[in-house]
């Protein structure tokens, strides 16, 4: 069961660092499901409509809940000059840094890994409706994950004259030029350590910032 519920991790390397408003966070969950294996991909497509229509539940949620925001970003320079600085494990950040200090500034690899853990344990109690919707959320923040500009404190390009930058780049790119993506990307590899992958996910993500900015 745990090897099995961690391939739903597997959404995260889906679509190098490209970036989600609504229709791409639902083309990214849609299209995640096949890549899943033979042991689970029958329950997933059966619930497809679900896992593609609540792929925005996250950022719907952010208009009703005040502690939803930072669970899509990290503004890696206000926590550290150097990402391999800050700690890795969300205890240990809390020590160092303070609760406010991580709700203003994200959270989202360890968001990745809480909501792993709700999967988890949604399966072990076999509860298809919460399976659903925590495959769903997870496929949100991995996906968010992978935007340079949910990395950084300059993501609307405030900072360099580029203000709307974020809505250009994660919403109207995809939705002019997504015909012309490359969707083949193999099947779902398991990853032993989701918080470990969320945080190289991060830090490569982060790394494409000023590329995105100059582009």
């Amino acid at each position: 069961m745990k090897r099995l519920t961690i391939l739903i991790a597997l959404i995260i390397p889906l679509f190098f660092c490209t970036s989600w408003g609504f229709f791409a966070h639902q083309r990214i969950n849609n299209l995640a499901i096949f890549t899943l294996p033979s042991g689970m991909i029958g329950f997933y497509k059966k619930g497809i409509k679900y896992i593609t229509e609540h792929a925005v539940d996250p950022d719907k949620r952010r208009y009703a809940d005040t502690l939803e925001a930072p669970r899509h970003y990290l503004d890696v320079e206000n926590y550290e000059s150097d990402i391999d600085s800050i700690p890795k494990k969300y205890n240990d950040a809390l020590a160092k840094y303070g609760l406010k200090h991580l709700n203003a500034n994200g959270i989202v690899p360890w968001q990745i890994q809480r909501t792993y853990y709700n999967l988890v344990k949604a399966f072990k109690t076999r509860d298809s409706i919460k399976i659903l919707k925590y495959a769903a959320d997870l496929g949100h923040y991995i996906g968010d994950a992978h935007v340079p500009l949910h990395t950084t404190n300059n993501h609307n390009g405030q900072l360099t004259n580029q203000a709307g930058i974020h809505a250009f780049w994660e919403s109207r790119l995809p939705e002019l030029f997504s015909t012309n993506y490359n969707f083949i990307v193999g099947k779902a590899q398991y990853i032993e350590n989701p918080l470990e992958e969320s945080w190289k996910i991060v830090k490569h993500t982060h790394s494409l910032v000023d590329s995105v900015l100059t582009f």
